[in-house]
């Protein structure tokens, strides 16, 4: 039992936060979905001041119930370029204002994805949501075994409020949680 690399999961997915992505409500906040836009423009993304930029150029066209976002890239060596359209759509939301979508524009087995998504991702070749993609959040893949630890190494391993982070914040909540519910059971 427990051999090297025993608990390593070899099989995970993916995550979304490696992949590029184009978020709507971005192109909401900077104004660029506003019905009677006709725009061309370029995205940049840089992970770290040692990598490279990539970038993405764009030519966007918004009307009342929806638009048409057209993606220009190259990738790869030599480089292969892509140049496709996406559909945009906007809905209503329940308190007021709308909310903006792109229509993931993938196929899966001659079947058309057409699933409304706010971000797509670059993952290999082409713009997807994140379901085609197979991706996943980074915090779907993290084990509870550091809540375990943490419960049993005891309150004065738990950091300090003023200096921790969210993320620490929320596993100190969930070991003081479960030191709860151990504390209850060894009451019964």
């Amino acid at each position: 039992m427990g051999g090297t690399f025993s608990g390593c999961r070899w099989d995970k997915k993916r995550v979304v936060e490696s992949c590029d992505a184009i978020d709507t409500a971005e192109l909401k906040r900077w104004h660029l979905l506003r019905p009677g836009t006709n725009r061309s423009g370029s995205l940049e993304w840089r992970r770290g001041n040692d990598e490279k930029p990539s970038s993405v150029s764009y030519t966007m066209t918004v009307a009342d119930g929806g638009g048409s976002f057209r993606l220009q890239y190259k990738i790869g060596q030599p480089p292969e370029r892509f140049d496709y359209p996406v559909q945009l759509v906007k809905t209503s939301c329940h308190l007021g204002g709308v909310r903006w979508w792109f229509i993931c524009p993938l196929t899966k087995n001659g079947t058309a994805c057409g699933r409304r998504a706010r971000k797509l991702y670059l993952c290999g070749k082409y713009f997807g949501c994140r379901h085609c993609h197979a991706l996943t959040y980074r915090s779907r893949q993290e084990s509870d075994s550091r809540v375990y630890a943490l419960a049993r190494a005891g309150l004065d391993a738990m950091p300090a409020i003023g200096r921790a982070s969210v993320s620490q914040l929320g596993l100190t909540l969930k070991a003081l949680a479960l030191m709860q519910k151990r504390a209850e059971r060894s009451a019964r």
